[in-house]
């Protein structure tokens, strides 16, 4: 009795010390995160004030799009291509920490934008510098989000920075290995027709604004909102910058999963 109340005891205390090492551990990777997240963010204040003395990387693609729909999945597909060839990236959790690291020996500096909508900020502030953007949709519940989908997509292209520097982008339709997910060429068509509505309610706003506001240059800043040409059906060609939209699944691996066409498109981008 006495050696089993012993061996007892020594499990439950090399049960215990394993679970206080994983909690350290996860208290240490979560510590780690938001000070890369925190300093990350600081740049991205600074940027935008003006005082900051760190230029951008000019080789940066900013990941963004809705909360769940898989980017830092892509960012750590895009980083660790080697290890993910054959097989599917490490399950993620939603990100609340922007993640940033080069890819391919410097070849291009990926910045992973969470899609909550506290970094809202951050994520205009890193269009500034961007190059590229790969806007990261799921295409299994986009027809549920669709609005709010196309309303973050809008934010993205009628960004200042993106229009003015005519800056790529590639709407990346994620999840391909669900049943259920749509393909691109639906995606789009949803998407323009969300997005044709969608300017009309901005119009009216800035209407709205023009009326009543005092501030000549914020009616000029809402009114390069405006996205397609006027009188038009929205259509992602009559943007003044490139609108390609591709399928991938991170589940199925590197290879299979379409990620060597992102991989082409970003090299591609960064060549033009």
């Amino acid at each position: 009795m006495a050696d089993d109340a012993s061996s007892s005891g020594t499990s439950i205390t090399l049960l215990l010390s394993s679970t206080l090492v994983l909690a350290l551990g996860a208290l240490i990777g979560w510590y780690i995160l938001s000070k890369q997240s925190a300093a990350i963010s600081q740049k991205s204040l600074a940027i935008a004030s003006g005082t900051s003395t760190i230029s951008q990387p000019k080789n940066t693609v900013v990941i963004t799009g809705p909360m769940g729909s898989g980017k830092t999945s892509l960012w750590c597909h895009l980083r660790f291509p080697a290890t993910s060839a054959s097989s599917a990236a490490p399950r993620t959790q939603t990100s609340m920490a922007i993640n940033a690291a080069h890819m391919d020996e410097g070849r291009a500096y990926l910045v992973d934008v969470p899609g909550h909508q506290k970094f809202r900020f951050d994520r205009d502030t890193q269009l500034k510098a961007a190059r590229a953007v790969v806007f990261v949709v799921d295409s299994v519940q986009v027809a549920r989000d669709i609005r709010a989908t196309a309303e973050t997509l809008y934010d993205v292209l009628a960004n200042a920075s993106v229009q003015e520097n005519e800056c790529p982008v590639l709407v990346l339709c994620n999840k391909q290995d669900d049943a259920l997910a749509l393909p691109n060429i639906r995606v789009k068509e949803m998407l323009e027709e969300e997005i044709d509505g969608l300017r009309g309610s901005r119009q009216a706003g800035l209407d709205s604004l023009q009326d009543t506001a005092d501030d000549d240059a914020a009616v000029e800043e809402k009114a390069g909102d405006y996205l397609g040409i006027d009188g038009k059906k929205f259509v992602f060609e009559d943007l003044c910058h490139p609108v390609q939209f591709n399928e991938s699944s991170m589940v199925i691996g590197h290879d299979a999963g379409g990620l060597e066409q992102v991989e082409q498109w970003i090299s591609e981008s960064l060549h033009t």
